[in-house]
């Protein structure tokens, strides 16, 4: 297993299961990863959150969500859950920013790890 593997799997993400739906192919899994941590759904979720509009933050949360289970990254994927659970029942969270915000964090520390 990668470093990269190792540092997940210490952060909580669980990366047994993301490389057998990636076929054990870690560049593969990488490529995925770099593409996903640099997509634009971080920030139009932001906006979304931030407009108040509880349709569109749901289909950019959800979005995320889905990812994040496909990629394994369990802390990501548990801190967005219940902000889907939430807008799905038609309710803008209170804190919805400052989970925002640890989702920022989260994919912050993710893109770290692919520097080194």
């Amino acid at each position: 297993m990668s470093a990269l593997l190792d540092e997940l799997k210490s952060m909580g993400c669980d990366t047994e299961d993301a490389l057998d739906r990636f076929l054990n192919n870690e560049e593969f899994f990488e490529q995925c990863l770099v593409k996903f941590l640099d997509d634009d759904v971080f920030e139009t979720l932001g906006k979304n959150l931030s407009d108040q509009s509880i349709e569109d933050s749901f289909r950019s949360a959800h979005n995320l969500k889905g990812v994040c289970a496909n990629l394994g990254i369990t802390p990501m994927y548990t801190a967005i859950y219940d902000m889907v659970e939430d807008l799905r029942g038609g309710m803008m969270p209170s804190d919805a920013m400052e989970r925002y915000q640890q989702i920022i964090q989260l994919r912050d520390d993710i893109k770290k790890l692919l520097v080194k």
